[in-house]
């Protein structure tokens, strides 16, 4: 590959990026699961790190009986 494939290649990758942070910054906003409505947490493991409260084993949900779900998103 050329270095200007590989240049727009990377290009592409944070444009990417970008787009996904921008989308999950919606989401956090709007303090829902886009998937399953449950409120959302932040996971302090990682910086700018969402996740759905329901994300995770038993345990690690806010209501162990019902469903878990596997939206999590990073906003930074």
């Amino acid at each position: 590959m050329t270095r200007k494939g590989r240049q727009a290649e990377r290009k592409a990758a944070r444009e990417r990026v970008e787009a996904a942070k921008r989308q999950a910054q919606a989401i956090v906003r709007s303090g829902r699961c886009p998937d399953c409505g449950s409120d959302l947490r932040r996971n302090s493991a990682l910086a700018g790190w969402w996740q759905c409260e329901q994300y995770g084993d038993g345990h690690f949900r806010a209501r162990p009986a019902d469903p878990p779900c596997n939206w999590q998103g990073f906003t930074e």
